[in-house]
């Protein structure tokens, strides 16, 4: 069925703001609460003004984290076409605009939609054990964050020669603390290794990155849920370009001329997973270790070198 309506959708904590786009023009908006009772009221209400079936409609939202998750969870009950697309993308895609509020938003989201209705990309919801995987990844990433918390805190009482008493109260709680998240880490890890093991395609994907020297467990999860067990990437270079290691020309005749750089649109998380792996493969793997070395010799920059050793990475894992 063709596609007649593009309804953009702004999503916050609380609430969601509907826009819908047709012939590029807006022709409803609404405010709803985001809970299943609003959601389901509101799409059924969109029908019913519009007199038109779903499978006439796209819905699109970007990446909110777990605030989209009732919406989606009802969207794909009714089996309805979603589009979930990157702030980011829709952002540049804009061009300079002025303003930002829920409403206008959610306008922008619907417009996107329209203007690039040829190159639609319908949402695919991943395995529940992906979903299950990125849980404990989550959790297991702000445990990691706790246990800095608490060594910065340690650390800096002793570099300044604190007061011993202050000094002594902050190791005993922060020696509390972090002992107890430690023993949940080593736990977490333990249940992330078994969730893998539990799935003949996970443990076979695993099982070739981490066959990788430097490449460990976290890396090896992490790489499987962010490409949806390499679903959402046709090779290396779009997955290093998604996370940020492939250096961009900036030119234009002989007025604009600057060194090509990575692009700062990129995924944080998988960026600073590869930089932790690139420094674990400099211990365990010659070969790279020989190559950094080797470009340093050579009068390159270390960062650069460090990026390349980055991309270099992201196509072993690919392979």
């Amino acid at each position: 069925m063709e596609t007649q309506y593009f309804i953009g959708i702004d999503i916050s904590k609380e609430s969601l703001n509907w826009a819908v786009c047709s012939s590029n023009k807006i022709i409803l908006e609404h405010v709803s609460g985001n809970d299943i009772k609003s959601i389901t009221k509101t799409v059924i209400s969109l029908q019913r003004q519009l007199n038109f079936k779903l499978g006439s409609a796209v819905f699109c939202m970007e990446h909110t984290g777990i605030y989209h998750t009732r919406l989606l969870k009802y969207l794909l009950s009714r089996k309805a076409a979603i589009w979930l697309e990157s702030g980011s993308q829709i952002k540049y895609s804009m061009g300079d605009v002025r303003g930002k509020n829920d409403i206008i938003d959610a306008q922008r989201i619907a417009r996107y939609a329209y203007k690039n209705r040829d190159e639609i990309k319908l949402y695919v919801p991943p395995r529940a054990i992906i979903d299950q995987l990125d849980n404990l990844l989550d959790i297991r990433d702000r445990l990691v964050k706790v246990r800095q918390i608490c060594l910065t805190a340690l650390n800096e009482q002793k570099s300044c020669e604190a007061n011993k008493t202050l000094t002594k109260d902050t190791k005993k709680y922060s020696a509390h603390t972090l002992k107890g998240v430690e023993t949940d880490l080593q736990t977490l890890e333990k249940q992330i290794k078994e969730l893998i093991d539990s799935d003949p395609q996970l443990k076979s994907l695993f099982d070739n990155i981490t066959s990788i020297p430097g490449v460990g467990t976290v890396t090896a999860a992490k790489c499987i849920v962010i490409t949806d067990e390499f679903k959402k990437f046709e090779n290396a270079k779009q997955l290093a370009c998604h996370a940020g290691v492939v250096p961009f020309e900036n030119s234009s005749g002989s007025s604009l001329h600057s060194k090509p750089k990575v692009s700062k649109k990129a995924h944080k998380g998988i960026k600073a997973t590869l930089s932790n792996c690139v420094m674990s493969a400099m211990r365990y793997n010659t070969h790279f270790k020989a190559y950094y070395e080797r470009k340093l010799k050579e009068g390159k920059n270390k960062f650069t070198v460090f990026n390349a050793m980055k991309n270099k990475l992201v196509r072993l894992i690919f392979l």
